[in-house]
């Protein structure tokens, strides 16, 4: 399978359809990703990324929120002074999601 950047890959016009792995809809080889998804499906596939993306950084974040507010911080720090933990948490967890996510739903059309 020829990309558009390699040498020995012919012209850019005549770029053959190849069909998308996910949903089988034959598109020009020229617009599929390196896991040969369509624009749409990688669409889709984003969206539901970051929708799972966020409730995972949720799930990560709301334990330290709530134990900052029941239990307290004590003398330590300040309560508005625990905002930059509670953004490194959601960060983390967000990024920890996105990678989780990502993988499971490609892993899902595993033919």
């Amino acid at each position: 399978m020829s990309r558009p950047f390699d040498a020995a890959g012919g012209t850019s016009g005549d770029s053959p359809d190849t069909p998308c792995l996910h949903c089988g809809t034959s598109v020009p080889e020229s617009t599929l990703d390196r896991w040969n998804w369509c624009k749409a499906c990688r669409t889709d596939l984003e969206r539901r990324v970051r929708r799972g993306q966020r409730v995972i950084a949720g799930l990560v974040t709301l334990p330290f929120l709530v134990w900052i507010l029941v239990r307290g911080t004590g003398s330590v720090l300040p309560l508005y002074a625990w905002a930059l933990p509670l953004l490194a948490a959601w960060y983390l967890g967000s990024r920890i999601g996105r990678v989780v996510v990502l993988n499971y739903l490609r892993s899902q059309r595993g033919d």
